[in-house]
């Protein structure tokens, strides 16, 4: 009898040892998928988003067909107030940049010759002076579109397309459209800070 109500002590020493494991599992679980729910919804915090986004169509112009590109697509999102702006181009399939090209976006405004959009071309800023301190010189760019460089497209795996975002502490109500030029320099070194050859163009409406 003393021998039965030994091993029924050691029965329940042992249950209990069990339950206490089995609650420390369940503990350390609840807390590590805690910690990745708080990491996954801290990385969400930081994606870049744009909230109030206005979605630009791109579409190829005559002189993608020069780099065998015509069959690209894109889509641009601006947030106006917000200053930001999201690019993807995807090309066909198959197909990709000539060799040493690189694609950029622009942000353009249309100058007193035309373009997309309605010119913000204003002498409200040159109180102080005339810019670049020549009033022929200033005309001249005054006609000419002005192209606001939003930075090189890279290849994004998990969007499967050449993408950028851009962010600035500005509004963007001046610009018309946005660009995408096939830099044939592929921007490195000493290159042309201005647009190379566009290729995919759409109206900010």
């Amino acid at each position: 009898m003393y021998y039965s109500i030994r091993r029924g002590y050691i029965n329940i020493i042992l249950i209990v040892i069990v339950l206490i494991a089995l609650l420390a599992l369940i503990a350390w679980l609840g807390y590590n998928i805690g910690r990745n729910a708080q990491e996954g919804d801290s990385s969400l915090e930081k994606a870049p988003i744009i909230i109030d986004a206005i979605e630009v169509p791109l579409t190829t112009i005559s002189l993608s067909q020069n780099a065998k590109l015509q069959r690209s697509v894109g889509l641009a999102k601006i947030g106006i107030i917000e200053g930001k702006v999201e690019v993807d181009v995807v090309l066909e399939e198959e197909t990709g940049l000539p060799e040493g090209t690189v694609l950029c976006a622009w942000l353009v405004d249309a100058g007193n010759l035309g373009g997309l959009g309605e010119k913000s071309v204003s002498d409200l800023d040159q109180q102080y002076g005339t810019p670049f301190a020549n009033v022929d010189f200033s005309k001249k760019v005054d006609d000419a579109p002005f192209a606001l460089y939003l930075g090189r497209l890279e290849w994004d795996m998990l969007r499967e397309s050449l993408h950028i975002f851009y962010e600035v502490n500005d509004i963007l109500t001046p610009f018309d459209a946005v660009m995408i030029t096939l830099e044939s320099d592929g921007n490195n070194g000493n290159f042309d800070p201005r647009p190379g050859t566009p290729i995919m163009i759409g109206e900010i409406k």
